[in-house]
This record gives C-alpha cells, structure tokens and sequence, in this order.
C-alpha cells in the first residue's frame, strides 16, 4: 500500500489517475514531517507498514522517508503530472479533521482528502513542488533544496553503505 495524497487524484499505486473523470490541475503529496512522523508511526499501524515507511528492520528513520517521498515526486513530475505541491500533514490538526469527516486517520485516503483539502484552503503547511534551487528544501532540513533533496546523491532511495541516509 503507498502512503501518499494527492488532489482530485486517489492514493499513489490505488487507483490510475486515467480513471480519474476530471482533468488534473494539482497533485498534492500528503508528507509527514519529523516528530509529526514519528508520533504517526506509534498511533497508525497501517501508516507504518506502507510501502514509504517501512524497510527491512521496520519503520525507516525520517530522512529516508524523506528521500523516499523525494523519489515519488520525481516519479509524478516524469509522469507529467501538473501542479505538484506536499502537503505537511500535523497529526493533531489532522487527526481532528478526520474526527470532523468521519474518517480513520490511518487511512491513505484520509491523508489523501486531507492533502487535498489544505492545498485548496491555501494553507501555508503546503509548498510547490520543486523549490527552487536555491530555496528552502521541502523536507524541513533547512538546507537548500539543490544541496538537499535534489542533489544528485538522492537518486537512489537507499543510501550507500556507510553513509547516514537522509538530508545532508
């Protein structure tokens, strides 16, 4: 199962956009940042077994969720998939929406439809994606982005052996 969210577009790898009966203008990413990820991982066993999350000793550290979400961007982008943005889900805030809406926060389609939801309210949790080069990386390591997340070393989902995987 993916993890992720996007505007009028179901959970990543669930449904085809092609089934999709409205043109696509935006896709925005449901990403979780650090400390909201690790709190997701303790309250949604379902989030913690997906295929962003999990690695071969369980739930993967944070940088490399990160680097993982980096890959699907760029999977979107070649795809040609038009107005890419993550959307920062925070678990409480989110966990009341769902409250609200009758929805399971463990649910992709919840992190989906919540993703949706704050790029359409302009929330400022959403960012364009990519930055530029120059500007703050998405991923909230405060680098830049062309240091960070879309340096040439981020290719690969898995780090190298011996390197600490994650933004530099």
């Amino acid at each position: 199962m993916s993890d992720n969210g996007a505007s009028r577009v179901p959970p990543v790898d669930e449904t085809p956009a092609a089934e999709s009966a409205e043109p696509i203008t935006a896709v925005s990413l449901a990403w979780l940042p650090a400390g909201d990820y690790e709190r997701a991982l303790d309250l949604w066993p379902d989030f913690a077994g997906s295929d962003l999350v999990t690695g071969p000793d369980g739930p993967v550290a944070h940088p490399l969720y990160c680097r993982r979400m980096q890959q699907k961007l760029v999977e979107f982008a070649e795809a040609g998939f038009p107005g890419l943005a993550v959307a920062a889900i925070r678990v409480a805030p989110f966990a009341a929406w769902c409250a609200e809406q009758g929805q399971e926060p463990d649910s992709p389609e919840a992190r989906a439809e919540y993703a949706a939801y704050l790029t359409a309210h302009g929330d400022h949790d959403v960012m364009a994606w990519p930055p530029g080069r120059n500007q703050q990386c998405w991923c909230g390591s405060g680098h830049k982005y062309k240091k960070c997340c879309a340096a040439a070393s981020f290719i690969d989902t898995e780090p190298a052996p011996g390197r600490r995987p994650g933004c530099r």
